[in-house]
């Protein structure tokens, strides 16, 4: 039976940008960003029509175009550039297209001049500052995979620059652009770093026995064991600061209110994951199927991510079907 022919356009556009794996968690991100300034802009009020005119704009369309550039043009420069270190791990090898040739050196360039062009074309639409932040996004979007530079196999580096931009960047450019520098965005951006940072660490727990053969990185001077109670304490970190936060807002009117209550009740479903990568002898396998593969192998993070931004959007509708001030 003749093999099914492989489509280039998908290989260089969905495999080499990995896109099933961030999508969704950065709509989330930009809807966390946008609904609760709009909210707050037109004097606390949330109606339909004021949802209906903001999706009528070009803002969000424009910001969804910006993230998903600049996604995109780092998951393929680091697809490109660690393709040699992939290629010593036979899981990481198939998922890498450039590895089996599915994507040329030409078609890695086109893709990744495409994308700086409209990231940054799209981010001077907000302003001077967030083309700035951007420009500075992309140097380190380059640079995290990119000889010389190549800040993933850096200690201490590999873990603040994936913690401050990696993940974090499709909130971090709507609060830039939106110039909103309140307690509860700075609160949730913080809570994107402490998980940014989370998920860098069991990355590379999870690529410990090949990174050590080839690059030294934080979990390769620490030791896998200590690393998984690095993000134990992470993630402890923010679980209770966000209960404190929450707390100190309700009695004191500091912190931050019960509109970010989700965020820790989805962190309790971390728990029993968590748990079970202390405990665990052999990480790769574990991380790989609890953690990681979002798109790939594990749909349980798919659920979590869905039913969450599921639960957000239908309270947003029905907050602003009520007219809610």
């Amino acid at each position: 039976m003749a093999e099914k022919p492989v489509s280039k356009f998908k290989s260089v556009v969905y495999d080499l940008s990995r896109m099933n794996e961030w999508w969704l968690l950065s709509v989330g991100m930009i809807l966390f960003a946008f609904i609760p300034n709009l909210y707050v802009a037109n004097g606390y009020t949330l109606n339909l029509d004021m949802l209906i005119e903001f999706f009528m704009k070009p803002d969000f369309y424009i910001a969804l175009a910006v993230v998903f550039g600049a996604q995109i043009f780092l998951f393929a420069s680091n697809d490109y550039f660690d393709r040699d270190v992939d290629a010593l791990d036979p899981g990481k090898k198939k998922r890498n297209p450039v590895c089996d040739g599915r994507v040329t050196v030409k078609g890695v360039q086109a893709l990744l001049v495409g994308t700086l062009i409209i990231t940054l074309v799209g981010s001077y639409y907000f302003g001077i500052w967030p083309l700035i932040f951007t420009a500075f996004t992309m140097f380190v979007y380059y640079y995290y995979t990119a000889p010389p530079l190549r800040f993933k196999n850096k200690v201490g580096l590999d873990v603040l620059s994936h913690a401050t931009l990696i993940n974090t960047f499709p909130y971090f450019l709507c609060i830039i652009a939106l110039n909103d520098f309140t307690t509860g965005t700075i609160y949730l951006l913080a809570v994107f770093m402490m998980r940014s940072s989370m998920a860098q660490i069991l990355q590379e727990i999870r690529d410990y026995e090949v990174d050590k053969l080839v690059e030294k990185n934080t979990v390769v001077v620490l030791g896998q064991k200590r690393a998984s109670w690095l993000v134990f304490s992470i993630f402890l970190t923010l679980l209770i600061s966000s209960i404190i936060l929450i707390a100190s807002y309700e009695l004191t009117g500091w912190g931050v209110s019960l509109y970010y209550l989700i965020l820790p009740l989805l962190s309790l479903t971390y728990l029993p994951v968590l748990y079970k990568l202390v405990r665990a002898k052999e990480y790769g396998e574990n991380i790989e199927r609890l953690w990681m593969g979002q798109g790939r192998e594990n749909f349980w993070q798919v659920a979590q991510y869905a039913i969450s931004f599921g639960i957000y959007i239908v309270i947003v509708i029905y907050l602003a079907s009520i007219g809610y001030q």
